[in-house]
């Protein structure tokens, strides 16, 4: 045999692993892309395997502050970048046999990055509900009420326990960056206790670069094979503390996003801190409103169980601020909802929050006034019978 056939016998056995490594991370893939369709076996993988992992994982991730999700995510993108860019220039020099080779590497390892995202995340994403205390029972238009006003008068105190405020009356946060981390890191370590979540809560990390999540209307990210959470560093801080119990609540294996809401809110609510509590209430205002919203008492009991006025502004501060950064127009929501679909969300971006049932009336004007508008809610969501719990709590 020449030596040239010897060559390409060798150039040829290593094309054939590579190609049998493809075939068998594909084939593991679809199995368990299948394993996720049953939510007994992602259940009892999340708490017995992936758990595990986390423990370990997290652990190791959270000992730098250095976000290396972010770092991997640039080298990986030049990586992949420079891979494609050195096969076609192999190809184009009838270097067939090492083109293939460099593109079916990259193949490879796109495989192992998916896999172990699969595992990490995916088996998430079919799990039981979340255990969380939410009234179970009929509502009331007498209980919805009594949960509102002490909703509203808790509001109140968390405003004035507060106590440092801006000139236009919006609270001022008492705690660094490091500190608001912690102080939600602990709520979430003391109130989320059930077997249900994960052990280990790894720390959160800011991302460098914010600004290009700013542009793509972006709060914050969780890598669950680093197990870090991440969040924008830019946005107004009332929202970075929800956004950063948000993400916590990935890391404890609560991955549904509407899902990841209610925990982040309960957690806030339930952390006895004034502060982080407020944030809670700022996130919730517009589910808060939905209690009251069954018939035409509404704006009746709006005008007389009001909120603060510097509440009303840190409200408005979160929206203010979205609406007036430079944004790459849809792109963000675009790739967040096409891989929230891969994960089985049919909803896509609107997984986020829940829907209530919801009707419409017309309310008569008198005396010579126009007609009034009002989209009552007909079922409450659980987000609506978590506030109504809590609402509840406090009245006793």
């Amino acid at each position: 045999m020449s030596k040239n056939g010897a060559k390409q016998i060798k150039i040829s056995k290593g094309t054939l692993g590579l190609v049998i490594a493809v075939c068998a991370l594909a084939v593991l893939m679809a199995f368990l892309l299948i394993l996720r369709t049953n939510q007994s076996v992602c259940e009892w993988i999340c708490r017995n395997l992936v758990s595990g992992y986390q423990a370990v994982a997290g652990r190791f991730f959270s000992v730098t502050r250095a976000n290396i999700f972010e770092i991997s995510a640039a080298i990986g993108a030049a990586l992949a970048i420079a891979m494609i860019i050195t096969s076609i220039v192999l190809f184009c020099k009838k270097k067939r046999v090492a083109s293939r080779r460099v593109m079916l590497s990259l193949i490879v390892i796109c495989f192992c990055i998916a896999n172990l995202y699969i595992f990490a995340a995916g088996f998430a994403y079919n799990r039981e509900a979340a255990p969380l205390v939410k009234y179970q029972g009929d509502v009331s238009k007498e209980h919805a009420l009594e949960s509102y006003i002490a909703l509203i008068d808790d509001i109140k105190t968390c405003y004035d326990e507060i106590g440092n405020y801006n000139e236009d009356g919006s609270v001022i946060c008492p705690y660094s960056e490091r500190e608001l981390e912690d102080k939600v890191r602990k709520a979430v370590d003391d109130i989320l206790k059930d077997d249900y979540y994960y052990s280990y809560t790894p720390k959160a990390k800011a991302v460098i670069s914010s600004r290009l999540m700013t542009y793509n209307s972006i709060a914050g990210i969780t890598f669950l094979p680093t197990c870090e959470p991440c969040y924008n560093k830019e946005m107004p801080i009332v929202e970075r503390v929800h956004t950063l119990a948000h993400e916590y609540a990935h890391t404890k294996g609560v991955m549904r996003e509407y899902e990841a809401n209610l925990v982040a809110t309960y957690v806030l609510l339930n952390s006895g801190d004034a502060y982080l509590k407020y944030c809670a209430y700022v996130d919730a205002y517009s589910d808060i409103d939905d209690l009251i919203r069954y018939d035409e008492t509404y704006f009746d009991n709006v005008k007389l169980y009001d909120t603060p006025e510097g509440f009303d502004r840190d409200c408005g501060i979160i929206l203010f601020w979205w609406w007036h950064q430079p944004s790459f127009g849809d792109f963000g929501s675009i790739v967040n909802d096409l891989y929230l679909k891969l994960q089985g969300q049919s909803e896509g971006t609107g997984s986020y929050e829940e829907t209530p049932g919801t009707d419409e009336i017309i309310i008569g004007g008198e005396d010579g006034e126009e007609d009034r508008y009002l989209e009552i809610i007909t079922e409450y969501t659980n987000m609506h019978r978590m506030l109504i719990a809590f609402g509840d709590s406090l009245k006793s």
